[in-house]
């Protein structure tokens, strides 16, 4: 289909152009193979993505972004994806660029072909306002008639109505940069810069389950791809599911990555839904601190757990796991026994920013200034947002989801700054960091990469070797207790 495709506007265009040479035109094509050389760019499960583009000896940058960033096949709601072709010296947005957009449901061999077509946009911008409904896909616009590429309107808009985004999963968005600055200005085939990305539409995957001799309905978000094989043991109080997953190191390597696994459970599930700490894992793996968040305060009624895996979490996974499983398996428990740390990084649960945490004084105490030093990162290639401000809300809540301290629309200038926090009583605190937007300089806020990101707070928390010295002095008393001086247990102390 993408030879098919390539032919016939190469060939359209050799006949608009140079009549004379369409022959030659189309067997050099035949020749080549339709052959990108160019290597591809692959993402996967994001909402938002950016590319280096070589345009014959000009470096330039594709943006590719969804809005809303979260969409679930539950709401079915209009979704906009806008690509966007812009000089990478000056951020100048590149006119009369002329796109071929494929977009296939799910991955491999079981990938759905959805939509395959050309399009150009004056302005550079082109956004594509998608309309989930079942049907054919219709596209909304006229045709030009060079090479019948569908035309965007001055703003850069577009509307499909289809299939797309119906259901969860993974989307496929193949992208190809026919040509430049004129619709007649084509790049040649072996040119055609090319590029790969994946956006997530979460599957909501909701079961009753029976505990205690009751019903219970549970509810879990995927973000990657579609929930199966889920199960509950009312036993052991562990919840499991599955979704597909291609563990290749090698094809990970290539990607920007982010899995997210949203779990709610009714809190009147006694002794589940109303547990502070949980034992998680990933294929058998044992995860922990910001890759497993526990939010207790979003819902009245539901507890709401995230799994967070970014692309190095991933890759330490997939050394753990066997080859030929093509799953991801996740399992989760209630623990008690599950020790509490202050967190130290965390990620939003959009994925697409890290948040970085420093606490002074170490251990923190009650009732007097504490200081927490916040930097700001990109979440998927680990660099520090410096050319940026970072506008955030920063709140902190006690175990029982009382307010204690709350600032809005705070700027961390160039990714950084310091809060000072007085906490009022010593114990476990949530603290919520919710990245609003992103201000570079002369450019519109970027909204694309909002989320909330959520961690823990122990006051006080002591290191380890000061755990271990009180855990052994306890355990002395114990034994003393228990066996006593006259049992001859400490005669050897004296």
């Amino acid at each position: 289909m993408k030879q098919d495709l390539i032919y016939r506007v190469g060939a359209l265009a050799c006949r608009k152009i140079f009549p004379s040479v369409a022959v030659a035109f189309t067997f050099a094509l035949l020749a080549l193979g339709f052959a990108i050389p160019l290597k591809p760019a692959y993402a996967d499960g994001l909402f938002m993505e950016q590319f280096n583009a070589s345009l014959e000896g000009r470096e330039a940058r594709l943006s590719v972004s969804v809005n809303p960033p979260v969409l679930t096949s539950e709401t079915r709601q209009d979704a906009y994806v806008q690509f966007r072709l812009f000089d990478e010296s000056t951020n100048q947005t590149i006119k009369f660029t002329t796109f071929v957009i494929t977009i296939e449901k799910g991955v491999g061999d079981d990938a759905e072909q959805l939509l395959r077509n050309v399009f150009h946009t004056e302005s550079g911008l082109l956004t594509l306002r998608m309309q989930p409904r079942e049907g054919p896909v219709d596209i909304l616009g006229t045709q030009e008639q060079f090479i019948n590429a569908w035309v965007a309107d001055p703003g850069g808009n577009i509307g499909v109505r289809g299939p797309i985004f119906l259901e969860g999963g993974l989307y496929h968005f193949g992208i190809e940069i026919l040509g430049v600055d004129s619709i007649r200005e084509l790049f040649p085939p072996d040119k055609v810069p090319s590029f790969d990305s994946w956006l997530s539409v979460g599957d909501v995957f909701s079961e009753t389950v029976q505990y205690n001799e009751n019903s219970y309905n549970t509810t879990i978000i995927s973000y990657y791809d579609r929930v199966e094989e889920f199960d509950f043991d009312s036993g052991s109080k562990t919840f499991t599911w599955a979704m597909p997953f291609d563990w290749n190191t090698s094809r990970i390597d290539q990607t920007t990555i982010f899995v997210h696994e949203e779990v709610k459970i009714p809190k009147a599930m006694e002794g589940i839904g109303n547990s502070v700490s949980f034992k998680a894992t990933v294929n058998e793996v044992p995860i922990a601190g910001s890759k497993i968040v526990v939010d207790p305060y979003t819902s009245d009624t539901e507890l709401v757990l995230h799994y967070l895996l970014n692309k190095p979490d991933i890759l330490a996974l997939a050394e753990e796991v066997p080859d030929g499983i093509e799953q991801m398996t996740f399992a989760l428990t209630p623990s008690s026994d599950v020790e509490e740390a202050t967190t130290t990084e965390m990620s939003t649960d959009t994925g697409g920013i890290n948040v970085a945490l420093q606490w002074n004084p170490d251990p923190l105490n009650a009732d007097s200034e504490s200081t927490v030093e916040v930097a700001f990162s990109d979440a998927f290639s680990g660099e520090p947002l410096n050319d940026v401000d970072v506008i955030y809300d920063l709140r902190i809540l006690d175990m029982n989801g009382t307010l204690v301290f709350s600032e809005q629309d705070l700027t961390a200038a160039g990714g950084t700054a310091t809060q000072t926090i007085d906490f009022p009583r010593n114990e476990n605190y949530r603290i919520e960091i919710q990245v609003k937007g992103l201000q570079e300089d002369g450019l519109p806020v970027d909204r694309t990469r909002n989320g909330i990101a959520r961690g823990l707070v122990v006051v006080p928390e002591f290191p380890v070797s000061i755990t271990l010295a009180i855990g052994s002095v306890i355990a002395t008393i114990v034994l003393w207790q228990r066996f006593g001086e006259g049992r001859g247990f400490f005669k050897g102390l004296k």
